[in-house]
């Protein structure tokens, strides 16, 4: 994989001397970002502010009191995972995120399976959070067009992603403010209102469609209620994106994906809580269209949640924005490694003087995340929903494997998770019980067998070049 057909291509820059497995790459990218900035960018592209809103008010409609523990559950496994993360970061500080890390510590046909994941999933991911926009400046700026905002939200986003790496910190750190501030808000509201005791959290408790009152949440779809919240808390390994522009890589990264994962967690699980104990009605808020908008509006009135819709509204705009400068930076790597025919791989391997940024991979993404948007919602979410799932496999896996394989390297790093190997491999057991609940539900099947495909797709790739 790292050399092409026809030998080494004399225009590539600074090709790799060494299997794309071992090498290290430094100094074609700027090292100006340190735990903070990597940790503002990586946040960004969670975007706690618009999981809340969006997945958390889906998952208050559908499990009720049911989130809270279904949340608690999923970010001790959200944590489990970033242990797995922080330490192959440690040991491989390079850029490409998820293809990076699995390349090197469970080979290369691994790696590329995951790397045709992560290749179709980022653009698609960009179109959906982009399509979500419109929704939200909808409150100040009425009949904006769902499809065109997202195409104008995309262009803007991927121009502004071709700064430089210390910029985007800036920029994105910036909106991030403001969204945490939304959080905090919704936070105050529930506490400063509780309306009934913590215990009645200790019951999970969903809206019985039939009868509109409150029924016990069967066990099953509590189950359902984890995968939700494992997807809500997604993003803190996309600080692996920027290991090659983060100064002590080895430890740095480590941290961040910590830091992000821990901030994630509660920055989501302690407003929906709060919303649980606030609102005057459970019935009410779990039977409303949008239960958190419903819940700011009663608590907070008209006027001040059109100005927190509005920030939820740039709060994705900064993800779309984080989103693709992690896009930029998976092509730019897989390119780089020559995992691509020596012809596309030139070009995207090339990294602006100017900004230190791979300008042309991340365009090339963001043309990809244009594209997407003009494709169904509802087959975007098809596309991707089963898709984190796999990745994270993939990712347990490797932390497994890596300290056999690699035991030099992972000595000297500068992070090794606790209780190893108990954490990735919680993390198999809990993935297995998700798949096996997907398959019980038939809303599952054709989500999973996209995200099969993704894989099988990567591995007859590999086999074939």
């Amino acid at each position: 994989m790292n050399e092409s057909p026809n030998g080494p291509d004399p225009t590539a820059a600074a090709p790799p001397s060494r299997s794309p497995v071992t090498a290290a790459y430094d100094g074609e990218l700027t090292r100006s970002l340190g735990v903070g900035g990597n940790v503002l960018i990586t946040l960004s592209s969670i975007s706690p502010a618009s999981s809340v809103f969006i997945l958390g008010g889906a998952a208050l409609a559908l499990f009720g009191t049911g989130v809270f523990w279904a949340f608690l559950i999923a970010g001790v496994v959200s944590i489990l995972v970033a242990f797995c993360y922080a330490e192959l970061a440690a040991a491989h500080p390079v850029a490409g995120g998820d293809y990076s890390l699995v390349s090197r510590a469970l080979g290369p046909a691994a790696g590329v399976a995951v790397f045709v994941i992560s290749l179709v999933s980022l653009p698609l991911i960009i179109a959906v959070f982009a399509l979500g926009v419109a929704d939200y400046l909808g409150v100040v700026v009425a009949g904006l067009s769902t499809v065109h905002t997202a195409i104008v939200v995309v262009a803007l986003t991927t121009v502004v992603a071709c700064f430089n790496i210390r910029a985007n910190a800036w920029v994105t750190g910036v909106f991030l403010v403001v969204e945490m501030a939304a959080l905090v808000l919704l936070t105050a509201l529930g506490l400063l209102h509780v309306e009934r005791p913590v215990s009645s959290l200790f019951t999970p408790q969903a809206l019985d469609a039939g009868s509109g009152s409150l029924a016990p949440l069967a066990l099953a779809g509590l189950m359902v209620a984890v995968t939700q919240g494992i997807f809500a808390y997604n993003g803190y390994g996309g600080a692996v994106y920027f290991a090659e522009e983060t100064r002590n890589a080895s430890r740095a990264v480590a941290k961040a994906v910590i830091w992000s994962a821990a901030v994630t967690v509660l920055s989501e699980i302690i407003p929906l809580t709060a919303i649980i104990l606030g609102a005057s009605s459970l019935a009410g808020l779990f039977g409303a269209e949008l239960p958190v908008e419903s819940f700011l509006s009663e608590r907070a009135g008209q006027a001040i949640s059109l100005i927190v819709l509005l920030a939820i509204a740039f709060a994705i705009i900064n993800a779309v924005i984080a989103i693709t400068l992690q896009a930029g930076r998976l092509l730019y790597s897989a390119a780089r490694d020559r995992a691509l025919p020596d012809a596309v791989a030139t070009p995207l391997r090339r990294v602006s003087r100017a900004s230190r940024v791979p300008v042309v991979a991340t365009a090339v993404m963001g043309v990809l995340a244009l594209v997407a948007c003009l494709v169904p919602l509802d087959v975007l979410l098809t596309a991707t929903g089963s898709t984190l799932s796999f990745s994270y496999l993939f990712i347990a896996l490797a932390a497994l494997a890596h300290r056999r394989s690699d035991r030099h390297r992972t000595d000297r790093a500068g992070y090794r998770m606790p209780w190893w190997p108990l954490p990735p491999l919680l993390v198999v057991v809990a993935l297995l019980v998700v798949f096996v609940v997907s398959l019980a539900d038939p809303t599952q099947h054709l989500s999973l067998a996209v995200a099969s495909g993704f894989v099988v797709l990567g591995f007859a790739y590999y086999l074939g070049y």
